[in-house]
C-alpha cells in the first residue's frame, strides 16, 4: 500500500496567488482564503482568512518582515516623516604661494548618506499588539518600493532591506479605543559616494 501522506505548502499573499486564480480582480476582494480540496471534494487543508489591511493611500509604506513562526507576514503604514542624514570627512589640499582661492581648499571624502523614516498606523486594535510587537522584534524586514532610476519609471516593485529602530509598543492601554502605532527605520544599506 502507497504512503499517500504528503506535504502541502499553500501559497498566502496576493502576489504569490494571483497567478493560480486569473480570472479574480484582486484589487476588488477585501478578503480571502485559499482551500485545497481532495478528489471526493474533501477540504484537505487550508489557509488563514486574510484581509486586506487600511492605508492604502499614495503615502503608503508596506513593510514585510520575518515572524516568529519563520513565515513573512506584511504591515501597511503612513508615511509620516523622512530625513536623509549625511556624514563624511575632509581632507585639505595644500595651496601655493601666493593663495589662489579658485584653486582647491577643503574637500570631502568617504561620503555616507541613509534614509529615516517614520511610519504609523491606526489599524490595528489592542488584540492585534502582539503581532505588531512581532515586527519590532524581526532580525530581519524589507519595504516593498518602486526604485527610481533617474532615468525611466520602473516597471515592477522591489523590496529593499531596512532595519528597524528600537522603539517602545503600548501593548495594553485600557483607556485607550485606538492605538496608534510608530515605527522608525532606516536602510539596511547606506548610500556611498566613491570620492
Amino acid at each position: 500500500m502507497a504512503n499517500t501522506n504528503k506535504i502541502l505548502y499553500i501559497p498566502e499573499g496576493i502576489p504569490n496567488i494571483k497567478d493560480y486564480f486569473p480570472l479574480v480582480d484582486f484589487s476588488e476582494v477585501v478578503e480571502w482564503s485559499v482551500y485545497v480540496k481532495d478528489a471526493n471534494d474533501n477540504i484537505i487543508a487550508t489557509t488563514r482568512n486574510n484581509k486586506v489591511g487600511c492605508c492604502c493611500g499614495d503615502d503608503k509604506i508596506r513593510i514585510h518582515f520575518l515572524n516568529s513562526c519563520g513565515n513573512i507576514d506584511s504591515i501597511n503604514f503612513l508615511l509620516n516623516t523622512e530625513e536623509s542624514e549625511t556624514k563624511s570627512d575632509t581632507w585639505e589640499k595644500s595651496q601655493k604661494f601666493p593663495l589662489d582661492r579658485t584653486k582647491g581648499g577643503i574637500y570631502r571624502k568617504n561620503i555616507e548618506s541613509n534614509e529615516t523614516y517614520e511610519v504609523e498606523t491606526k489599524c490595528y486594535g489592542e488584540k492585534d499588539q502582539y503581532w505588531i510587537k512581532e515586527l519590532t522584534d524581526t532580525p530581519l524586514a524589507w519595504i516593498e518600493t518602486y526604485l527610481p532610476n533617474g532615468f525611466q519609471d520602473p516597471v515592477q516593485k522591489e523590496f529593499i532591506p531596512i532595519t528597524i529602530l528600537d522603539t517602545k509598543l503600548p501593548t495594553k492601554d485600557v483607556d485607550a479605543f485606538e492605538y496608534l502605532v510608530k515605527i522608525k527605520f532606516s536602510m539596511a544599506n547606506s548610500n556611498t559616494n566613491l570620492r
